[in-house]
């Protein structure tokens, strides 16, 4: 477990990564993860407002959170955001999947991405997710309300 004080990375702080802790808790996997959204936030070159990243158990399940979400402590592999007065449309999203995947791979993960009236989720997906996901890029749109799965054949082999 590394506990952590301070600026996480340039652009992000660690009121945002857990509001309301005086220190973070985290894995190595959470250290990669930090990494690989500081290069996604040089290249989107925009502030990011985080909307939700760690979540205890409790928290999750307040937000609806699934049981296994990558938003849980102590891993935290997840952060749901969005860009200030813009609405990110499906070309952007799609463009910010690629990137992120590409990102991902980078440092030997596989990543996960959704899309929500209100911002995106990006993530790196548990090695138990990888797995029965091939491996593979994991996207859905829940701007309808309802979550669906992998619905751009366009993202399916990023």
């Amino acid at each position: 477990m590394i506990i952590f004080e301070g600026n996480l990375s340039k652009n992000f702080t660690q009121a945002e990564y857990h509001p309301g802790s005086a220190t973070v808790h985290m894995c190595a996997e959470t250290v990669v993860f930090i990494r690989a959204l500081q290069m996604f936030r040089r290249w989107i070159n925009r502030p990011m407002y985080v909307v939700s990243w760690a979540r205890t158990r409790e928290e999750n399940m307040k937000v609806g959170g699934i049981p296994t979400s990558n938003h849980l402590l102590p891993r935290a592999c997840a952060i749901d955001w969005h860009l200030y007065n813009y609405t990110i449309t499906t070309e952007d999203f799609k463009k910010y999947c690629k990137k992120w995947a590409s990102i991902c791979k980078q440092y030997g993960c596989v990543g996960e991405a959704g899309i929500y009236t209100w911002g995106v989720h990006l993530g790196i997906q548990n090695t138990e997710q990888a797995k029965l996901n091939g491996h593979k890029f994991y996207h859905w749109d829940s701007r309808s309300g309802k979550q669906i799965n992998l619905p751009f054949k366009d993202l399916y082999n990023i």
